[in-house]
């Protein structure tokens, strides 16, 4: 890896002073941060360790260092909003000229010294437009929010126009806002001189772990570089485990974003946040505060705010994931310690009167208490205990059959999964894993006893992943039961972790394959009946990511299947297709469906405040109506206002439970599929009595 510091541009620090309307404006520019012999070598150690470690042998070509610049490039300015045209095509054709086997981190430093750099001036720029432009808001101006088509700007000027549009439709946001401030101006010109100071804060450890994160997964999405840091604090820079509200948190742009939810915590518990939610506003509600705008702040003071006292709340606000652009929503999260108690298992039962029980787990993650494990301490946590326990406990009570919800469940320990397999299908192989050197070995509790012999459903979505595959995929492939819900993430890799001369380094060296032979890898686990979703699940998960790797398949391990019956369960996803027409909880999901699909590909949004102030109330009368109509067809009282409904979500957030069988719709359909399956095993008794 030669150093060509020549190419790296050293810019000296100037100070400017600008008038301005609230005063006098410091102007001052980005300096960038030089690449040190420390960090070369410790680059060169990464990059030769994933390489010799990784689960792909000879991955390196002599495109690997092209595509790891577009890929840099990519990570940067994916919506192409600080790069020019000519910039980008000069460090590509310059990519091309390298010639050595890894990676050229020098010019790496120089394309994210450069959106640095383009950062700071695009916040000086929309300051001075806020301060000395007066933008009228009744004219027809508009901003191109579908970024999949964009092409790189040709030049600066071209920029400038993109900037000044994106600058009005903050502008408007902030005089739109339900709780807007009395002076919008002075919260935009704070946001920008805390984006400006955030990014002069940058020192070479954070610019170096930008361009070692990305180079790292250019092997896979999954091996990475973690800084002394992050090794210590993991990954502050990019992403914070929370104590109060239960979230992981990373950063992406100007926004501290929801990256994932603890299970058990308020935020997972409200059941009004999602990963990618970005975070704009923070208030202290038990202090009667007033909002603090968030957006251009560094993530660790954004944790500031919302950490807290236990039993102390925080009203937090999000620009959602998975509604149309700009739609804004407001949550209540009370500050709460994690117990584990709250992350482990639990079991409901849902008596269905003359009929039959039907009993519910909800399993958040695959826990186990590893140190008392490791000292044979007897009647440890785990989570395959505490299943267990609820399983004895539906036997006890004369339960006909069992609901086993994953979802949401990112994992965990794969023995707590091989033994939960086991309470369904007792002893037997349930995953292969291929390891890096070539052998694959047979996993599976080999000690294993069969708890739960009735029918059994396994209820997932596009977070399920990992260790939740591996069940899924097992009851799948054993027979054993019925899989409900949306394709699973469809990670099917092993990482280890592994210490470098400063911070640590994770690898992916292995892989997961289903006892049929084929692997969760990228594809997921399919379920034997798809249930609606609200929102586009193929733009998360491991297929979403460019560098994933490939599907594949080995020789299938030898497994005794369980004599399901494929024409019950024929007619049983029948009966659920009826149910997708007329029952008024699926037909309202198929409607905010519907909704997202014609608003995702939406080229632009207005600028017009009279059109922004139409299209707001339009949703909330749209809300308010598929809200109105669902309740009808149920028999439930309909709400008089938009206000109303927002008011009743309010309360019920507040007795939420993990189990909810009024409000969870997918929950609710499930309770009918597998009871649909319980009446046909009925009638064909009958049929054989008779």
């Amino acid at each position: 890896m030669k150093n060509k510091y020549s190419y790296i541009s050293i810019l000296a620090c100037c100070i400017f002073v600008v008038a301005c309307g609230n005063g006098n404006h410091i102007k001052k520019e980005y300096v960038s941060q030089n690449l040190s012999a420390d960090k070369i070598k410790i680059s060169q150690e990464v990059f030769t360790k994933i390489e010799q470690s990784h689960y792909v042998k000879d991955f390196v070509g002599e495109d690997f260092n092209k595509n790891y610049i577009i890929a840099l490039i990519d990570k940067l300015d994916g919506n192409k909003q600080y790069f020019t045209k000519n910039e980008v095509e000069q460090f590509i054709a310059r990519s091309e000229l390298y010639k050595e086997t890894d990676f050229d981190i020098d010019i790496s430093y120089e394309i994210i010294n450069l959106y640095f750099k383009r950062i700071v001036e695009f916040s000086e720029f929309q300051i001075n437009l806020i301060n000395n432009f007066s933008f009228s808001f009744k004219k027809d101006d508009f901003l191109d929010i579908y970024y999949k088509d964009n092409e790189w700007l040709i030049d600066q000027n071209a920029l400038d126009n993109q900037w000044k549009l994106q600058t009005k439709n903050e502008f408007l946001l902030a005089k739109m806002s339900d709780d807007s401030s009395t002076n919008p101006k002075n919260d935009l010109i704070k946001r920008y001189k805390n984006r400006i100071k955030r990014v002069n804060q940058q020192k070479e450890e954070d610019i170096f772990s930008i361009a070692m994160i990305v180079m790292a997964n250019q092997f896979d999405p999954h091996s990475s570089y973690l800084s002394p840091r992050s090794a210590e604090d993991f990954d502050m820079n990019m992403s914070l485990k929370l104590e109060g509200i239960g979230a992981l948190l990373g950063i992406e742009d100007d926004y501290t974003k929801i990256i994932s939810l603890v299970p058990g915590g308020p935020a997972e518990k409200s059941g009004k946040i999602s990963p990618d939610d970005k975070i704009t506003r923070i208030r202290q509600k038990d202090k009667e505060s007033e909002y603090v705008d968030v957006i251009g702040w560094r993530i660790d003071e954004v944790v500031n705010l919302i950490r807290g006292e236990s039993d102390t709340e925080v009203e937090i606000e999000f620009i959602s994931s998975k509604a149309s652009e700009g739609v804004r929503k407001i949550v209540t999260l009370k500050r709460e310690e994690i117990k584990l108690e709250d992350r482990a298992a639990k079991g409901e039962i849902y008596d269905l009167g003359d009929k039959s029980k039907i009993g519910i787990i909800d399993l958040p993650s695959f826990y186990i208490d590893f140190n008392a494990y490791q000292n044979r301490t007897n009647d440890y946590k785990s989570s395959s205990s505490d299943v267990k326990k609820i399983l004895e406990d539906f036997n006890e009570n004369s339960v006909d059959a069992v609901i086993l919800d994953l979802r949401n469940n990112g994992g965990g320990a794969l023995i707590e999964a091989n033994k939960i397999i086991g309470l369904f299908v007792a002893s037997g192989p349930t995953v292969q894993v291929k390891h890096s050197a070539g052998y694959i070995q047979p996993y599976g509790d080999s000690k294993a006893t069969q708890v739960w012999d009735k029918p059994l459903l396994v209820l997932v979505n596009r977070y399920s992943a990992s260790a939740s595959e591996i069940v899924a995929a097992a009851i799948q492939d054993y027979q054993r039961g019925i899989i409900v819900g949306q394709r699973t993430f469809g990670k099917g890799t092993v990482q280890s972790l592994e210490d470098i001369s400063k911070g640590q380094i994770k690898i992916t060296e292995s892989k997961y394959y289903r006892v049929d032979g084929t692997s969760t890898q990228n594809k997921g686990v399919v379920p034997d009946i798809i249930l609606p979703s609200t929102w586009d699940i193929e733009t998360v998960g491991e297929s979403s990511y460019p560098t994933a790797l490939a599907w594949d398949k080995v020789r299938p391990y030898r497994h005794n299947k369980f004599p399901l019956n494929y024409n019950k369960l024929k007619t049983v996803r029948e009966l659920h297709k009826e149910r997708l027409n007329r029952d008024p909880n699926l037909i309202y999901l198929s409607q905010v469906r519907k909704r997202y699909d014609n608003n995702k590909d939406k080229k632009e949004l207005s600028l017009n405040i009279n059109e922004r102030i139409k299209e707001k109330d339009l949703r909330k009368l749209w809300l308010l109506e598929i809200e109105n109509k669902r309740r009808s067809g149920l028999g439930l009282a309909i709400y008089s206002s938009y206000q109303a409904l927002e008011d009743s979500e309010d309360e019920e957030l507040l007795d939420r439970n993990n189990i909810d069988l009024e409000n969870d719709f997918l929950l609710i359909e499930s309770t009918k599929i597998i009871t649909d399956y319980l009446d046909l095993n009925k009638k064909i008794v009958l049929t054989e009595v008779n």
